[in-house]
């Protein structure tokens, strides 16, 4: 079944409020007082009409005036839900006086209401139908809301009591113990042995007892002879099983006997091996004082000693080398030049590259280059002159020329380009002499161009000469040698100082190793002395001997040990008692008469022992019912005639009494029998299926549920294999117990896929059992239906977290 939509036309809080299922999981999420047990018994009250069960009249619980729309509106809804393939609806009006349910198959779209079962009262109640069972079986299997909040052992004590009725009734408002404790009282009330007040009640017990004491002397007239010979069979076995129990003592002595002789065997061994070790110990016994702690403290000092020895034989090479490299050194090394001597010759080469340096600076101020120039420029203006001069002579010519021409022409306008001659003629002129004027200059700049180079010349050659007097002096020929002169003897001066600052520091090195040297050769003499000292305690000559005492003192602590351990299991076997002891206890018992292989087993011996007696028992017991019954036969026989003619008297009353009292008693008894089938029916499939929803909602911490026969619930320690009762456990593991237990007895007992509703059924569950039940939610979802009901959004984050599709439905 598939619930598909709730319509909910006017229920408490509720006006036309519609909600859409989907298959698997749907989580309806809402707030305190937001509606979730409101939507919860409307699919209640649309299935079950908000009837008492069982009720012969129509009366409804207190929840059909709870939900009565608070504004007054029309109280009705609707609910769609697809059942065995078709999708059916249920249309109903919960109001008293005016209340209707119609039922409607939309596949076909006909109204099938006639043919629903109405239950026990008027008001139809399609549930019955649907599903096949009353109200009570529908709210305690598959529609389970919010447990009651108490303290853990209310909790587990309510949730006890109430597994008990569900599973027994499948109704948690009905005790079975109740309801015999009523057909009782029903009977006392018309008369029964436990009210023997009442007129009625101290005649039917009459009754009863005469008819059931002449039932009785009948049956046992009958059987008188069966007695007998019942009589005569226990007997005989009797004094088979006294015979029986007679032969088994004798074997359990024999074994006992055994058990002593084999004891006293391993005892001997023990002994002698003990005796062995205890020689052993006494011979090592030399060793047992060597010391562990000396033996380290020997091995380091050894070592210490080595290192020394060794440091030694370093230092006194290292000191050798130095003493060869000081006889070998030698501190007048190179020539033995005075400071004053180096600081000259320093100063000397000095000198010569400052007047290399002005040497070199009035050679590059040499103005060879500006002399050039002035002389080209001088030859420029002297031909720039003279074709000034060219030109005015042409000018000249060509004027004579002109005039000439004039003057034989008589044409004296021409003389006028004579006189536009002039004015060239006298730029040419004016040219010329600034060029003259320029000239002069240059030449003057020429000469005191020479006049400077041949001071400059000068003043080389005098700088010349004054480096040649600085070789000279110092023997060298070039600047090269000079320069190389100095590097020499200031290397030199380095050389002496770095030889003298080596000498010294291996000096000071020297002294320094000869008194290490004679720190370690002190120490090395303070070492041996503890070393001997040492050996002389524990009585070694070396190490290698101290090694071996310590070997030996290890081997005697070994011994020890075993002794120890020998001797324990000696006094295990012994029990308290001694081998003599265990040698009196067997005495003069002759194996060899015997075969050992034949004994019977010391165990097996008491356990059939304790059967023989058991049975012994029972027989003793059996015959003497038998004898007393045959003692009360006896007398019966002759009281037959006296109740015969009593009965006859009180017949017609008995029998409208007893009809009455028979009817009640198989009631009871009906109803007994019935709640002891109930575990030896379903308890191994409860048990199997809630051990294993348990064990996938607590992921496998526990295994094992027991379902005793009064349904008591307890889990099995999967450690230690203990059984621990409910109420040990704490509130949310009850709640797993509770919960596994109603979904084991839905699968038990409904055999069709109906939906799972749970209203906030996991408020005491932590983050770990709550994404446990989700996964168990999640696979159960794929063969059925789940409609969950939450305050808290922690089952949508898991859900989402685990990736797990479900329908979300938020009533915020």
């Amino acid at each position: 079944m598939i619930l598909k939509e709730l319509n909910l036309i006017g229920f408490g809080k509720f006006k036309n409020k519609d909600i859409q299922f989907k298959d698997g999981i749907n989580l309806i999420y809402g707030e305190n007082e937001s509606g979730k047990s409101t939507l919860h018994s409307f699919i209640d009250g649309m299935f079950y009409g908000f009837l008492k069960p069982n009720a012969k009249s129509t009366i409804y619980s207190e929840e059909h005036d709870k939900y009565n729309p608070w504004d007054k509106s029309k109280y009705a809804g609707i609910i769609r839900f697809e059942y065995n393939g078709k999708t059916y609806r249920i249309e109903r009006t919960f109001s008293k006086g005016s209340e209707s349910t119609i039922v409607l198959d939309e596949n076909t779209g006909s109204d099938i209401t006639k043919n629903i079962d109405v239950g026990t009262g008027k008001i139809l109640q399609p549930g019955i139908h649907f599903f096949g069972f009353n109200s009570r079986i529908f709210s305690n299997t598959i529609s389970i809301k919010q447990l009651a909040t108490k303290t853990e052992d209310k909790l587990a004590n309510e949730v006890t009591e109430k597994l008990v009725n569900v599973a027994t009734t499948l109704d948690d408002s009905i005790s079975v113990d109740n309801a015999i404790s009523h057909l009782k009282v029903k009977m006392g009330e018309i008369g029964t042995d436990k009210a023997p007040t009442k007129p009625y009640a101290r005649n039917l017990k009459d009754i009863e007892v005469l008819q059931e004491e002449k039932r009785k002397i009948l049956e046992e007239k009958n059987g008188y002879e069966d007695y007998l010979e019942k009589e005569s069979i226990l007997k005989d076995n009797l004094l088979l099983e006294e015979e029986n129990l007679l032969r088994l003592r004798e074997e359990l002595a024999k074994a006992e006997t055994l058990e002593r002789a084999k004891k006293l065997e391993e005892a001997k061994i023990l002994t002698d091996e003990i005796g062995n070790l205890e020689t052993k110990v006494e011979k090592l016994s030399i060793y047992s004082n060597i010391s562990m702690e000396q033996y380290k403290e020997s091995i380091k000092l050894s070592n210490s000693i080595d290192f020394i020895e060794k440091d030694i034989a370093e230092l006194k090479s290292e000191l050798y080398n130095i003493e060869e490299d000081l006889k070998s050194r030698d501190l007048a090394f190179g020539e033995n030049r005075q400071d004053n001597e180096i600081e000259e010759i320093s100063n000397d080469y000095s000198k010569y590259e400052e007047l290399e340096e002005e040497k070199n600076s009035i050679s590059y101020n040499k103005e060879d280059h500006k002399l050039e120039f002035l002389k080209r420029d001088y030859k420029d203006y002297k031909s720039k002159v003279s074709k000034h001069k060219l030109f005015q002579f042409a000018l000249i010519i060509l004027s004579i020329i002109v005039a000439a021409i004039g003057i034989v022409s008589n044409y004296y306008i021409i003389f006028a380009i004579i006189v536009g001659f002039m004015p060239m003629f006298g730029y040419s002129a004016y040219r010329a002499n600034a060029i003259k004027s320029s000239i002069e200059d240059i030449n003057t700049q020429i000469n005191n161009i020479q006049t400077k180079e041949t001071e400059r010349l000068n003043k080389i050659n005098s700088i010349e000469k004054l480096q040649d007097s600085l070789l000279n002096k110092n023997k060298v020929q070039s600047k090269m040698e000079f320069k190389r002169l100095l590097e020499s003897i200031k290397f030199d001066a380095i050389r002496r100082k770095n030889n003298k600052e080596l000498y010294n520091s291996l000096i000071l090195k020297k002294n320094s190793l000869s008194e290490k040297i004679t720190s370690d050769e002190f120490n090395k003499e303070e070492n041996l002395k503890l070393l001997d000292h040492i050996f002389e305690e524990n009585k070694v000559q070396d190490i290698n001997e101290f090694s071996y005492a310590l070997d030996k003192r290890a081997l005697r602590e070994k011994y020890i040990g075993e002794l120890e351990s020998k001797e324990e299991i000696l006094r295990s076997v012994l029990g308290g008692v001694s081998i003599k002891g265990l040698m009196a206890e067997i005495g003069e018992f002759n194996f060899d008469r015997i075969n050992i292989s034949e004994i019977m087993d010391k165990n097996q011996a008491k356990y059939k022992i304790e059967r023989a007696n058991e049975n012994i028992t029972d027989l003793k017991i059996s015959l003497k019912g038998v004898e007393e019954n045959l003692n009360i036969l006896s007398k019966n026989i002759e009281r037959l005639a006296a109740i015969e003619e009593e009965l006859d008297r009180k017949a017609a009353y008995k029998e409208e009494l007893e009809n009455k009292y028979n009817a009640l008693d198989i009631a009871a008894q009906t109803i007994e029998e019935l709640s002891k089938d109930i575990h030896s029916q379903f308890a191994p499939d409860i048990n199997r299926k809630v051990s294993n929803i348990i064990h996938q909602i607590t992921n496998g911490k526990y295994t094992n549920v027991k379902i005793s026969e009064s349904l008591g619930i307890s889990v099995e320690n999967p450690i230690t294999k203990e059984i621990i009762p409910l109420n040990s456990l704490s509130g949310g593991t009850i709640d797993q117990l509770y919960f596994s237990l109603r979904f084991g007895i839905i699968n038990s007992m409904v055999e069709n896929n109906f939906p799972l509703i749970l209203d906030d059924c996991f408020i005491q569950y932590d983050d770990i059992r709550l994404r446990n039940i989700m996964k168990f939610l999640d696979t159960i979802g794929n063969e059925r239906q789940v409609i969950l009901f939450s305050c808290h959004n922690r089952e949508r984050k898991l859900l989402d977290d685990l990736a797990m599709d479900f329908n979300y439905i938020d009533l915020t």
